[in-house]
């Protein structure tokens, strides 16, 4: 099936939509292979059952223009950094064999969220050793993993770097809208949350990290390590 440019690996079907869809989408326009997983199916949520969720997934996927979508299958509400859990992700990784994996942020408020983040790092890493369950397929190692800052946390660090999604917002909003489920009223809810203003908080956030760069959108990434430059005069955005 592999190998895929980019995977998106998060906790749940419209995690990835929120955090990094535009940039997704930007990717997938540019012809590279992008291939999205789900940890589990978001049997847990409120709202909607994991057989809508699944089919808004692939609808999601159709208009970012994702070529490859799936769910683990783990336990909504219940990821756990054990083994159970984090090889199923060495899988993954060795089937798809990305060049890059953008996974969430460490620190968040949602527990699922945070735990992914520590599961996705230990999968990618894990995936490289030889002889680490090798009926698992051949060792694969992602070279660069990219932390998704999240849409709401107000303790999370500054980006490495931030994506101008402005030519996709139309795209990134499209594709959140294909999870209608989650804007409906669940069994004996009178009140849910319009998506209109669901929208307003996520263009907030898109908003405030395109500020940072100077555009009308953009989506905000972190990295551990130090990013390679090798030419000055390609620094985009202005320092004064």
């Amino acid at each position: 099936m592999g190998p895929f440019a980019i995977a998106g690996i998060c906790a749940h079907p419209d995690d990835a939509e929120l955090v990094m869809g535009g940039t997704l989408a930007l990717e997938a326009a540019r012809g590279r292979r992008v291939a999205l997983v789900d940890l589990t199916r978001g049997e847990n949520g409120s709202r909607g059952t994991p057989e809508t969720r699944a089919a808004e997934a692939v609808e999601a996927a159709r208009i970012l223009g994702v070529a490859h979508r799936e769910s683990l299958g783990l336990p909504d509400a219940r990821l756990a950094h054990i083994p159970e859990h984090k090889d199923p992700v060495v899988e993954a990784v060795r089937r798809l064999r990305p060049e890059v994996v953008i996974l969430p942020y460490w620190e968040q408020r949602h527990p699922d969220h945070a735990t992914a983040s520590r599961i996705v790092y230990d999968g990618c890493f894990l995936a490289g050793l030889r002889n680490y369950r090798p009926e698992l397929g051949p060792a694969f190692r992602p070279r660069k993993l990219v932390y998704a800052l999240s849409m709401t946390e107000t303790n999370e660090a500054a980006p490495s770097f931030v994506v101008d999604i402005t030519s996709v917002w139309d795209v990134k909003m499209r594709a959140v809208r294909a999870f209608a489920s989650q804007f409906a009223p669940a069994p004996g809810e009178t009140v849910t949350l319009p998506f209109e203003r669901f929208q307003l908080a996520v263009e907030a956030n898109a908003r405030r990290h395109g500020e940072r760069i100077g555009v009308k959108y953009g989506e905000g990434f972190l990295v551990r390590e130090p990013i390679e430059v090798d030419d000055l005069l390609a620094l985009k955005g202005r320092s004064i």
